[in-house]
């Protein structure tokens, strides 16, 4: 893989994190700016496995596993946010 590449999915993190930035400044609903947060979260944690630590090239059964992990996370996440949202009423 080129540095054309790495270069390109680096801008890309970069940009999201100052998109995040940027989002903590609006006047949004507090639910929607915390899963759109968790959301681009995710998306540069897929980013970072997948490029700087090379899970795309790895066999599927390890890839497999990786992505067992993040749904998990995902479930995880999902279930604490229904759950603050019922305690609190959000």
């Amino acid at each position: 893989m080129g540095v054309i590449t790495y270069s390109v999915i680096f801008a890309i993190l970069i940009g999201s994190t100052v998109f995040e930035l940027i989002l903590i400044g609006q006047p949004l609903p507090r639910q929607t700016l915390i899963t759109s947060i968790i959301g681009l979260t995710g998306v540069k944690a897929v980013l970072v496995a997948l490029f700087f630590q090379h899970l795309k090239d790895e066999p599927k059964a390890i890839s497999s596993l990786v992505l067992f992990g993040f749904m998990a996370v995902i479930l995880l996440i999902t279930i604490s946010l229904l759950s603050i949202t019922a305690l609190h009423g959000v």
